[in-house]
């Protein structure tokens, strides 16, 4: 299975729309996963690349110079095996930063990931 990203193509102000907008895009991406599923079987939950403020939707995409400088990935691990991916990061330094700070705040395991293709 290929996995892909969404990637910015302009440096454009992020997309905002109104409810009906929003309520709109919504059922058109609950009818996409729900048809995409059919075939599939268990699903990972992933964060959403939305973010709601004040009943305003901002739709977020990064950009490829961005995707193009992450070497690992930060994945939490709960103590019943669930896992979850936390962030990317550009150094494996940075990870092990971000992995050290979580540890302290939350306790379980944070596994680092490389990126290698």
């Amino acid at each position: 299975m290929r996995l892909s990203r969404r990637i910015a193509q302009n440096n454009e102000d992020p997309v905002r729309t109104d409810v009906f907008g929003a309520t709109k895009k919504l059922i058109e991406l609950v009818n996409r996963a729900r048809n995409n599923s059919i075939n599939q079987g268990l699903l990972t939950p992933i964060e959403a690349l939305v973010t709601i403020e004040n009943n305003e939707w901002t739709w977020q995409t990064v950009n490829r110079e961005v995707l193009e400088n992450l070497s690992h990935r930060l994945v939490f691990q709960t103590p019943s095996g669930n896992r979850r991916e936390i962030l990317m990061t550009s150094s494996m330094d940075t990870a092990m930063d971000a992995a050290s700070m979580i540890v302290e705040l939350d306790g379980g395991c944070v596994l680092i990931e490389s990126l290698e293709a």
